[in-house]
């Protein structure tokens, strides 16, 4: 699988991990342990009576290993390191026997809080072992990334082939562009050619180039598009709510790959997913990133200020 189409399937996994919450999260997180380890090595454990799941959310039986996962949409300071402690204290009655390693999972896009670390560190003190460990985004990412391309498609499969990408046509298109009719006119638009070193200059991560290149073959749809259309105040409209929306996020001190993945998000609006729909956002994103609505033009001789 060449890189474009493997940043396509980074980009669905951020979604499902920072998007998915309680049980829904366990749900994808069990169904990533099962794949990564098939053949009934990964075993999901569900609540049963009065006893409930015994603080287990699931056990890899290979490596006697308990994972507990907690992925609640408000998470606080005081929750989480409740739900470290309180979890591997309930759980080694039941499972002393069987227990080598024990596994936080979370999925908080920032990474574990220094009271849970704190926490999972007193924990592995007073087992004089390295006993309790926590995964995050990239522990799960990169278990991920690792399958193989069917195991991919059954967990993403909404992530378009490469084919939809050179077969894209209006029918991606018009319902992205729909979506975004709104916003203010805004001044003259900037038509000076994109610089070629506008990714290099807002410094863009590889996969987030792998996007924006995959997205160039729907863009030209858009571009003839709005060639065809006589009414160009549509256009300056949606450039307007780009270059606005932004600045927005930019203003809240996101990085560039952040703000693609908040871009990505604001085009494809809150409807159901699909890979139609996916090639139609990353043409429109493409589109006015070319256009310079939106991330930074760098000037003849000026050098990127994004990583001061």
């Amino acid at each position: 699988m060449n890189d474009r189409i493997m940043a396509l399937y980074e980009m669905a996994f951020r979604d499902r991990y920072q998007e998915s919450f309680e049980d829904e999260f366990q749900e994808f997180f069990s169904e990533i342990m099962e794949k990564v380890h098939p053949d009934g090595d990964f075993v999901r454990v569900r609540p049963w009576g009065r006893s409930g799941d015994e603080k287990n959310d699931g056990y890899l039986i290979s490596q006697r290993t308990i994972f507990a996962v907690y992925a609640p949409r408000k998470p606080t300071r005081s929750g989480i390191r409740k739900k470290v402690e309180t979890d591997f204290a309930e759980c080694l009655p039941h499972w002393a026997d069987y227990l080598d390693q024990w596994v936080f999972v979370h999925n908080d896009r920032e990474g574990l809080g220094p009271d849970a670390l704190k926490v999972i560190l007193e924990i592995n003190k007073a087992q004089e072992a390295d006993v309790a460990s926590p995964w995050g985004r990239e522990a799960l990412r990169k278990r991920v990334m690792n399958l193989d391309t069917s195991d991919l498609k059954s967990l993403f499969p909404n992530v378009p082939t490469f084919a939809d990408f050179v077969e894209a046509g209006m029918d991606q298109i018009q319902p992205v562009l729909d979506h975004l009719e709104r916003a203010r006119v805004p001044a003259r638009p900037d038509l000076r050619p994109v610089p070629e070193d506008k990714m290099e200059y807002n410094l863009l991560s590889d996969h987030t180039c792998h996007l924006i290149t995959l997205g160039l073959q729907p863009a030209q749809v858009v571009r003839r598009y709005y060639r065809r259309v006589s009414d160009e105040l549509s256009r300056d409209q949606t450039s307007q709510a780009f270059t606005d929306k932004y600045s927005d996020l930019r203003n809240m001190g996101l990085g560039p790959d952040e703000i693609y993945w908040e871009l990505r998000k604001w085009v494809g609006g809150t409807g159901p997913s699909s890979p139609s729909r996916e090639v139609g956002v990353y043409g429109v994103l493409t589109y006015f990133f070319e256009e310079c609505d939106i991330f930074l033009r760098p000037e003849e001789g000026e050098k990127s200020d994004l990583a001061n």
